[in-house]
């Protein structure tokens, strides 16, 4: 990138900036009865993939995760790099 076009570029920030701030100014300006009422979701609503998903086995997965989380970053990265490719190898073979 030559030094015109970061010129260029850190002016454009710049004006986004203060564009940014003017908005953030008038909307503060703004009554409250103005402002758009937003809803409160319930806290308790849960996804359907975290209510499919049994407490027990949760905990299993977190887990495992840590578990392969410490593995991985005990081997070396190259050595990882590796077993991925092989994994990607043997499952496009496999089909």
């Amino acid at each position: 990138m030559s030094k015109d076009e970061t010129t260029r570029e850190l002016e454009k920030l710049r004006a986004d900036v203060a564009a940014l701030s003017d908005a953030r100014r008038e909307a503060a300006a703004r009554p409250a009865e103005a402002q758009p009422v937003v809803e409160e979701t319930p806290a308790a609503t849960v996804s359907a993939s975290e209510a499919a998903i049994p407490e027990e086995q949760k905990t299993q997965f977190e887990e495992l995760g840590d578990l392969l989380q410490a593995e991985i970053r005990d081997l070396p990265t190259i050595t990882c790099l590796t077993v991925f490719s092989l994994g990607i190898l043997m499952g496009r073979m496999m089909r």
